[in-house]
C-alpha cells in the first residue's frame, strides 16, 4: 500500500497510508493530517491516488515544493518528497512487508506506528505527568485509562484550565497503545501534530492543554556493574577488577597510580576486601596530611619520653595493621629519611618505635597510592629508587574519568541515588546526561560526585536538567573582589588603588573588622594597613586621634 512517511529534523515521526481518493494535508483541524506550523497553510496540499499514480494539487495558492520544485499540480513520483515547513513527507509506493499492520487514515483518524510496535510483546507501562515544575508518575494497571477534569476519569487533571472534562482515552493494544481524543476543545497532540486517534509505541509524549503525558515503559531495576563499590563497565575498569582478584590473595606490595579523584582509596579497600586479611580492619595513613616531625611516630609509634610531648607510649600504624593491610596514601609526599625506615620495614618485616631499643616484628601487607610519577621522582632524587621497586611489585594504573566516558552516566546516576531524598526517585534529563558526558572532568570522579550533589540541590523539578549542572570552572567564586572595568579617563594607578580598596574591604568583612587579622592575612604591616584605611576614610574617630 502506498504511504507518506513524515520526517521532522531528520527523524521519522509519522506514517500515513495513501489509499483514499483524496487526502488533504494542512494546518487546519479539518485536514486529514494536521500539521500545526505557521509555515503551512490551513489547507496546503491534496493527494489523489487512482490505484496507479498519485497526483498532487496545491491548495495554498502559493505552490507546494515537491522534489525541490514549487508546483501547483503534478504527479508525485515514488521517493519524491513534499516540503511542509520543518516537515518533509516522502511518498513511497511499496515499502513494508505484509506482516506489518497497515496504517489507516479515516475522516479524522491518523495512526502512528512507533519503532517498537512490531515486537508483539506486552510491556508494563506508566504515565509520567508533567505540569509546570511538578512531575508525578502513575502506573498503568488496566487495559485503558481516561484523562480529563471530571472526577470520574482515571487520571484527573483538574488544575489545567485547557483540558476538557473527558479529554482523551489511552487503550493498550499488545505492545502499542491507542490514543483517542474524546472530542476535546483544545485537542490531543503528539509532538506538533494534533491527532484524533493514533497508535503509538513507548515512549511517546502526548500534550493535552498545558500538561505533558509521557507514556513509557516501567523502568527495570538496574543492576549496577559494581565490584566492591567500583562502578563501571569500561574495559580498563574490568581489567582493574581482574587484577585485584588475582593479586589480592598474595602479600605482595601494591602501588595504585592515578590522578587525584580517580578512586585510589576505593581500589585499596577492594584489595583488602578480596584478601585473606578481610576480617581485620584496613588501616589508612595519609602521608601528606602529617607533619614531617610526626610522620615517623605515626607510622612506627614511639616510647614514653621519646620526644617532647610523648607522655605515653603509642603504637604506630604498622603495629595497628599487624595481620591486616596498611594503606599509605600520597606515598610520594613521604620525607626521604622516613623512606629509608619504610624500606627496612618492607624488606625485613621489622619496625622500631621512636626511642625504642628493640625492633618489633609485624605481619603487614602494604598498599600505597600516589598521583605522583614515582619513577620520574626516583630518577630526579626526590624518591628512593630502591623503595620504588619495593613498593611497585604490582602497579595498578587507574584511568582518568575522561578516558572512560561510557561510565560517566552510570557513575552520575549512582551518586544521584546516593544523594536523593529518601522515598524520591530523581533522574537526569537527556540534556543533562549529554552535558555531563561532554565535560573534560579534570577532577575525575570526585568532581563528578560534587557536580551531581550540586545539581541535586539546585534542581527545580523531579529531574536534574542541563541548567542544574554546573562545573567549578564556570562558577563565579564568591571572593568578594570584583575586578573593575576599564573606565574612560581612569589611569592604571587609579584602577589598582580601586582594586586594592576592594580587596581590603572584602578582607575586613571576612575577618569581622579585625585589623590585625586582616594585616596578617594580606601580608602587610599593621601600620601600612591603618594608613590605607585612614586615606580611604575607613577609620573611626578614636583611631584617627
Amino acid at each position: 500500500m502506498p504511504e507518506l512517511v513524515f520526517f521532522r529534523r531528520g527523524e521519522e515521526v509519522l506514517r500515513v497510508g495513501v489509499e483514499r481518493a483524496r487526502l488533504v494535508l494542512g494546518r487546519g483541524d479539518a485536514c486529514d493530517v494536521a500539521i500545526p506550523d505557521p509555515e503551512v497553510s490551513r489547507q496546503q496540499v491534496a493527494l489523489a491516488w487512482d490505484g496507479q499514480r498519485c497526483l498532487v494539487e496545491d491548495l495554498s495558492g502559493k505552490g507546494t515544493v515537491v522534489a525541490g520544485q514549487r508546483l501547483e499540480r503534478g504527479e508525485l513520483a515514488d521517493g519524491a518528497d513534499l516540503e511542509l515547513g520543518p516537515w518533509r513527507a516522502v511518498f513511497r509506493v511499496n515499502t513494508r512487508g505484509d506482516a506489518e499492520p497497515d496504517t489507516e487514515v479515516g475522516a479524522h483518524t491518523t495512526a502512528v506506528r512507533g519503532p517498537d510496535a512490531r515486537t508483539g510483546r506486552w510491556l508494563p507501562a506508566q504515565v509520567r505527568v508533567r505540569q509546570g515544575l511538578s512531575e508525578s508518575v502513575h502506573r498503568m494497571t488496566g487495559d485503558s485509562f481516561t484523562v480529563g477534569k471530571d472526577p470520574g476519569c482515571d487520571l484527573v487533571l483538574a488544575q489545567d484550565r485547557f483540558i476538557s472534562g473527558r479529554h482523551m482515552k489511552v487503550t493498550r493494544r499488545d505492545s502499542a497503545f491507542q490514543v483517542m481524543d474524546l472530542r476535546s476543545t483544545n485537542g490531543t497532540w503528539v509532538g506538533p501534530v494534533r491527532v484524533h486517534e493514533a497508535e503509538v509505541a513507548l515512549p511517546t509524549t502526548l500534550r493535552v492543554g498545558e500538561t505533558e503525558l509521557v507514556l513509557e515503559a516501567v523502568p527495570a531495576q538496574r543492576k549496577e556493574t559494581s565490584f566492591h563499590g567500583i562502578i563501571g563497565n569500561d574495559p580498563s575498569v574490568r581489567r582493574i577488577a581482574e587484577l585485584i582478584e588475582r593479586v589480592a590473595p598474595s602479600t605482595a606490595a601494591v602501588t595504585i597510580l592515578g590522578e587525584s579523584g580517580t578512586g585510589k582509596e576505593l581500589v585499596a579497600q577492594a584489595l583488602h576486601a578480596c584478601s585473606p586479611r578481610a576480617d581485620r580492619t584496613l588501616i589508612p595513613v595519609n602521608c601528606a596530611a602529617i607533619s614531617k616531625e610526626l610522620i615517623e611516630s605515626e607510622l612506627f609509634g614511639h616510647e614514653k619520653g621519646a620526644f617532647t610531648g610523648a607522655v605515653n607510649a603509642r603504637k604506630g600504624a604498622f603495629e595497628e595493621a599487624d595481620g591486616s593491610t596498611l594503606f599509605l596514601d600520597e606515598i610520594g609526599e613521604l620525607p626521604l629519611d622516613v623512606q629509608a625506615k619504610l624500606l627496612r620495614a618492607l624488606e625485613s618485616g621489622e619496625i622500631k618505635r621512636v626511642g625504642a631499643s628493640r625492633p618489633l616484628h609485624v605481619d603487614v601487607r602494604v598498599v600505597a597510592a600516589t598521583n605522583v610519577d614515582l619513577l620520574t621522582a626516583a630518577r630526579e632524587g626526590r624518591f628512593r629508587e630502591d623503595l620504588y621497586y619495593r613498593l611497585c611489585v604490582i602497579p595498578l594504573h587507574l584511568p582518568p574519568l575522561r578516558s572512560r566516558r561510557g561510565d560517566i552516566v552510570a557513575l552520575a546516576e549512582h551518586f544521584l541515588r546516593l544523594f536523593a531524598p529518601r522515598g524520591q526517585s530523581v533522574t537526569f534529563t537527556p540534556a543533562a546526561a549529554e552535558r555531563l558526558q561532554q565535560h573534560a572532568w579534570p577532577g575525575n570522579i570526585r568532581e563528578l560526585r560534587n557536580v551531581v550533589h550540586r545539581g541535586m540541590l539546585l534542581r527545580k523539578g523531579a529531574a536534574v536538567d542541563a541548567g542544574d549542572v554546573s562545573f567549578d570552572q564556570e562558577l563565579n567564586r564568591e571572593t568578594g573582589v570584583v575586578v573593575p572595568g576599564l573606565l574612560p579617563g581612569m589611569t592604571l594607578e587609579q584602577m589598582m588603588e580601586k582594586l586594592e580598596r576592594q580587596i581590603v574591604e572584602a578582607a575586613l568583612r571576612r575577618c569581622n573588622n579585625n585589623r590585625e587579622r586582616v594585616a596578617r592575612e594580606l601580608g602587610v604591616a599593621r601600620s601600612t594597613l591603618f594608613k590605607r584605611l585612614k586615606d580611604w576614610g575607613l577609620t573611626r574617630q578614636d583611631e584617627q586621634e
